[in-house]
């Protein structure tokens, strides 16, 4: 959703200082402005944006003086379920909550993606009729075999069958024959002419 309501999006601003080039300008005030800039509230350094003008620690400070930086700042809890990222013109809040449905869809798209490559080392056409086997170690890889069949109609399309245990392999010209590795679970990917 973009919006450029600041209010209901949680923005907030801050400001910052190039203390050496501050440091020159104010000299012995300096220390006055190093401690009190951090609690200047988010209303006022807004209100420099638009003035150009701000008081910190009882120093008047101009446009220039300050870098104003615009972020959001995230109810408390929402830390693991939000990542915010800023370039001062926008700013990005992104949800980066894990979603059991995304995993599943990430497991077959990397399933797939084993299964070209190993299609292209093996010197396989996409139109060869080939069948795909996979095993696991035991008590390994329920997840990636869930997803597959969570997602058979998406790998049919991409990759011309869904890879099938190799316990059920009723023999074949084995093509190929690769260990791999999606989730930091290891199996052996089989390509195998029927």
């Amino acid at each position: 959703m973009f919006t450029s309501d600041e209010a209901a999006s949680g923005i907030r601003y801050r400001a910052v200082a190039d203390w050496a080039v501050l440091g020159k300008k104010l000299r012995k005030d300096l220390a006055k402005v190093k401690t009190a800039l951090p609690d200047v509230p988010s209303d006022d350094i807004k209100e420099y944006v638009k003035t150009g003008k701000i008081v910190v620690g009882g120093i008047e400070l101009v446009e220039g003086d300050l870098q104003v930086q615009r972020y959001i700042e995230l109810p408390a809890g929402h830390e693991t379920q939000y990542a915010t990222h800023t370039d001062n013109d926008v700013v990005v809040r992104l949800d980066i909550k894990a979603y059991p449905e995304l995993a599943s869809e990430w497991l077959v798209r990397e399933m797939i993606n084993r299964v070209q490559k190993l299609r292209k080392k093996g010197g396989l056409q996409a139109t060869d009729d080939i069948e795909v086997y996979y095993k696991f170690d035991s008590g390994s890889g329920a997840e990636i075999v869930t997803a597959m069949e969570q997602h058979a109609e998406v790998m049919q399309k991409t990759v011309r069958n869904v890879p099938v245990d190799e316990k059920e392999r009723k023999g074949g010209e084995t093509l190929i024959a690769e260990e791999q590795e999606v989730a930091e679970v290891k199996f052996t990917l089989s390509l195998v002419r029927p």
